[in-house]
């Protein structure tokens, strides 16, 4: 895994938050549909693998917004790449944080829902 990415998909024109949530939602369902570890955090998305396929992914992310009825959108990206060898993943960075919490795991992992 030679690529993290953390993405934060704002809905500029959205109602309410309701409608923000839906648009996000749709997001995270097409993220999750890639097969990519990922773990959703209250401000952003981060997610894990090759750097196409997380460059894939960032891309993508605008055009299901766009069917989700959106028609503006910021997104901030950071990402965390590394040539040759693997970036340290989401895993190794917040799991001390959640010891004995049963809700976490990176989503690829859960492979629950």
């Amino acid at each position: 895994m030679n690529c993290g990415v953390a993405i934060q998909y704002l809905p500029m024109d959205s109602k309410d938050e309701d409608e923000v949530c839906r648009v996000v939602d749709a997001v995270i369902a097409c993220i999750d549909s890639t097969g990519l570890d990922y773990f959703v955090g209250p401000f952003e998305t981060a997610i894990e693998g090759d750097y196409e396929a997380c460059m894939e992914v960032v891309k993508n992310c605008q055009l299901v917004g766009a069917k989700a009825g959106c028609k503006h959108v910021m997104t901030y990206v950071k990402i965390d790449y590394k040539s040759e060898g693997d970036v340290m993943s989401t895993e190794h960075k917040v799991s001390k944080y959640h010891e004995g919490d049963p809700e976490f795991a990176p989503r690829a992992e859960q492979k629950v829902a």
